[in-house]
């Protein structure tokens, strides 16, 4: 059986970086690293070893049948006692299941002698096995790099219905308090009234994962920002990261709308119009700040939001009503929208060998319709969501 961290950092294969989800299918995880990294060797369905390109952050994974270590506390005592770790641990749920997540100080074998490594460990229940993980890096440079750490480490997800579930890191930040605070507001404009409850811890958590991933697109994309080309994978990396820990958020608003349609207030049709014009008469608003982004619990509340911001509300919202979709971002026209996979009269996207009916949020326009001087499809950039493994 491998040992995790059993690899020194010096150890990297050149092999090609990557931009997209990798997905081990007999073990049935995934992981979404930021772009540009690369595996330190041939990954194997149990065990994947990745790299940053300047070579000082590893994650690694490791996924194993649970045999006769069925309890998580012995699982990770034994994790933390083969690295001869220190540092502070918390057992906490993630996806309805048992988990163990700590920041750990421990030595491994390089080269050169031992080095001393600082990161993250995770151990989670996954059913019938257990997958465990590290994200670490030399001690001196765990500050500058904890970004980078906490971003790879929390793209790992457990299944694909885990991917639709936020990251480890996040599900752990938004479960540290005592008790859930909630507020509550009652939203206009819709067809019927309807007060929405929201979890402000998990606001908080997105609004941490927003802040995070603008701080690595930032320092990726430098003064690159003007080529769509160059900036494409990182943007896309992005709006993932933020999409995956917002979607569920947004079920119950969703269930909202799929009440209207069962009580023949709506119909299924009408569904992408209805929640297009009522998001558009939000009021334009760029917050400000490190990111002009606004959480989806801050779009809602407010009424109020930029392009990007509402368009990510609106594509959660059709996706729980069983419409797919796209988000479609600009660096020259410096927008974003929505495009749906439904069919009827407008402008399309071409995106993934098929056209995407546009929903512009910000105006008020019909579904399929574009101003002019955005129309020219050279201009965008598609962003599947989820990511194709």
């Amino acid at each position: 059986m491998r040992t995790l961290t059993s690899l020194a950092l010096c150890l990297v294969v050149s092999l090609p970086g990557f931009a997209e989800v990798i997905w081990s299918e007999p073990r049935d995880f995934y992981v979404d690293p930021p772009h540009g990294w690369t595996f330190v060797e041939d990954p194997t369905p149990e065990h994947f070893v990745m790299t940053d390109s300047g070579r000082k952050i590893i994650l690694e994974i490791f996924s194993q049948d649970k045999g006769e270590q069925t309890e998580l506390t012995a699982k990770a005592a034994d994790l933390k006692a083969r690295l001869k770790a220190q540092g502070d641990e918390q057992e906490f749920s993630w996806n309805d299941r048992p988990a163990w997540l700590a920041d750990l100080t421990y030595n491994i074998q390089i080269a050169s002698g031992p080095l001393k490594v600082h990161g993250w460990a995770l151990v989670a229940d996954d059913g019938d096995g257990w997958v465990s993980a590290l994200a670490y890096t030399p001690a001196d440079n765990y500050d500058k790099a904890q970004d980078v750490l906490m971003s790879a480490l929390n793209s790992l997800a457990l299944g694909s219905e885990g991917r639709r579930e936020p990251g480890p890191l996040s599900t752990f930040f938004q479960g540290t308090a005592a008790q859930p605070r909630l507020d509550k507001k009652d939203l206009t404009g819709l067809p019927t009234a309807f007060a929405l409850t929201y979890d402000l811890d998990r606001d908080e958590a997105v609004q941490a994962t927003m802040e995070r991933e603008t701080r690595l697109l930032t320092a990726q994309i430098g003064p690159q920002v003007s080529n769509q080309q160059l900036i494409a994978p990182g943007w896309t990396r992005f709006y993932r990261q933020i999409y995956r820990d917002m979607f569920s958020s947004l079920a119950p608003l969703a269930a909202y709308w799929k009440t209207q349609v069962s009580q023949k207030r709506i119909t299924k049709d009408e569904l992408p119009q209805k929640v297009l014009s009522w998001l558009q008469g939000f009021t334009y608003d760029r917050k400000g700040g490190l990111t002009d982004l606004s959480t989806p619990w801050q779009t809602l509340k407010t009424q109020a939001g930029d392009c990007d911001s509402r368009s990510l509300v609106y594509l959660a919202l059709m996706e729980h009503l069983g419409m797919g979709g796209i988000l479609m971002v600009s660096a020259p026209y410096s927008h974003g929208m929505a495009a749906l996979d439904l069919p009827g009269q407008g402008a399309r996207f071409p995106y993934e060998n098929k056209g995407w009916l546009v929903a512009e949020l910000t105006d008020q326009v019909n579904l399929g319709m574009i101003a002019g001087d955005k129309a020219d499809p050279n201009q965008w950039i598609g962003v599947d969501l989820w990511g194709k493994p």
